[in-house]
């Protein structure tokens, strides 16, 4: 079975080209300072062999706008232009390169990625989460991803609106280290609820190889839907004393190996990977 391969981590590029990210708008920044930049990366990626690029959309939402001090009008209109300015970035690249390459909607939680507490309710997020909707959707994108989600109930209740679309949808979860949706939710019952309301793929992305492979593992037995993932390759990120090390391109492809073996048709990489990765990944698949 050949993998169909997204690509690596947009944020992880910039902060190795000299940029300083921090939230809440992370990668959004450079959209503004150095789009240039973005499209660099995407180009890496397409080279190194990804035929699904990602969105730099993960962070030009309405409320991350809003949450770095913008009030709600110019939020909703500042959070629209970087939206759409990611999207047609993302087209440029494809466009130059002459291949056949997806574009997919990056889409986060609404707040944090790592504090689903934060997470105010979906009758609250409802309108902010339609907004970037309506941004993303009607911009000739072709499959809107829902990723890094931490809980069961802001997945539900996001992926319902993106199904409204028609446009495939796929969901991608952020796990904790028994392979468990990051805030404790159980992650099969999820998978099966977002299969049968037609989500198009499932998986998991940002979490370590251990987690990944154990929640991979139980998703090929739970639904028979494509299954994705992008792994974390950074090592030790949940000591904030110590640096991270980044796991090598050769160790990934042997991870990769593994889990292609079990029947996952995306694999792409997440935080501490960069198109080397992906070149890996794909002498990988073309072997």
């Amino acid at each position: 079975m050949n993998t169909i391969i997204l690509d690596s981590a947009m944020g992880t590029r910039l902060e190795d080209m000299g940029h300083k990210l921090s939230t809440p708008l992370w990668s959004a920044t450079v959209l503004q300072s150095n789009p240039e930049d973005i499209v660099q990366i995407h180009k890496e990626n397409i080279e190194a062999g990804a035929q699904v690029i990602i969105t730099n959309t993960f962070r030009t939402t309405p409320y991350a706008l809003h949450a770095a001090g913008l009030s709600g009008v110019d939020a909703h209109t500042r959070a629209r232009a970087l939206t759409l300015l990611a999207i047609r970035l993302a087209w440029k690249t494809v466009k130059e390169s002459g291949k056949d390459i997806k574009v997919a909607a990056a889409i986060a939680p609404l707040a944090d990625s790592w504090r689903p507490q934060d997470f105010p309710g979906n009758i609250i997020s409802r309108p902010w989460h339609d907004a970037q909707l309506d941004n993303l959707a009607h911009n000739s994108t072709d499959i809107l991803l829902l990723e890094t989600m931490n809980s069961a109930r802001e997945a539900k209740g996001l992926t319902e609106l993106a199904l409204r679309y028609e446009k495939p949808v796929w969901v991608s979860f952020a796990l904790n280290g028994e392979g468990e949706i990051f805030n404790g939710d159980d992650l099969i019952t999820t998978a099966k609820f977002l299969e049968k309301r037609g989500v198009s793929a499932l998986g998991v992305n940002c979490s370590s190889f251990k987690s990944s492979q154990i929640a991979l593992t139980a998703l090929r037995d739970a639904v028979s839907i494509p299954l994705l993932a992008s792994p974390s390759l950074e090592l030790g990120r949940e000591n904030k004393k110590k640096k991270s090390t980044k796991i090598s391109p050769e160790d990934f492809a042997v991870w990769a190996a593994g889990i292609k073996d079990l029947g996952v048709e995306f694999i792409g990489a997440c935080c501490g990977s960069d198109h080397t990765h992906i070149k890996a990944l794909a002498e990988l698949n073309n072997s």
